[in-house]
């Protein structure tokens, strides 16, 4: 199973997020979901006065929490230890869902997007602008990817002329077709997401994404 994240959002935007201060970093500090629980028991030294103030019962950071210290490696665009990529970018999906215009997921079966490939190139869609192509450049981000993923982008125009050829082959296509027609669906709004960001005064959207295999 392949797993496919798409973001409509520039790439200066993303890049912007392991590099951000003041009101901006404390907007994203405070939109950071930690996961606590409750111990089941209290504590062997609970009620021993002031030596042990910290309530043994109350509320703990779970396993699978991210960390304040994860927010602060990424905004400071520090290095993340292995063991704690999976939650860094749990972190950075949840900063680029509420930043971005929109946002697609894919899930393909084994081989799938190999198989896209093979079907588009039988419509005469050229090889360049295969599904990959939107992850095709270097996000040249301080954060490493999972192990087993990828992180790239492609800038807006690539992204609409990709688009735009799947959109003409679509009719010939003799597979993939639900695949197709949810990646066109979706890149056809990038011309109203870059109008929109215009009349906000930010750039147009880029296509960001984390393929996993």
């Amino acid at each position: 199973m392949s797993e496919i994240r798409l973001w409509a959002v520039s790439i200066t935007d993303v890049r912007g997020l392991f590099h951000a201060t003041g009101e901006a970093a404390d907007h994203l500090r405070g939109d950071v979901a930690f996961h606590t629980v409750r111990p089941h028991k209290r504590g062997l030294f609970s009620g021993m006065g002031p030596m042990f103030s910290r309530d043994p019962a109350a509320p703990i950071l779970a396993p699978d929490s991210p960390l304040p210290s994860d927010v602060d490696a990424i905004l400071h665009g520090h290095f993340v230890a292995p063991d704690r990529l999976v939650p860094s970018w749990q972190i950075v999906s949840h900063w680029l869902d509420g930043l971005s215009a929109s946002t697609l997921r894919l899930d393909l079966g084994p081989a799938a997007l190999d198989t896209l490939d093979f079907d588009l190139a039988r419509t005469g869609v050229a090889a360049h602008h295969a599904l990959r192509t939107l992850w095709a450049r270097d996000a040249a981000l301080p954060l490493r990817p999972v192990p087993g993923s990828q992180v790239g982008y492609q800038r807006y125009a690539v992204a609409v002329e990709l688009c735009e050829a799947w959109r003409v082959g679509r009719d010939a296509l003799e597979g993939s077709g639900d695949v197709v027609a949810q990646v066109v669906g979706w890149l056809q709004q990038l011309p109203t997401w870059a109008r929109d960001a215009e009349g906000a005064g930010r750039p147009a959207p880029d296509v960001f994404a984390v393929a996993f295999a």
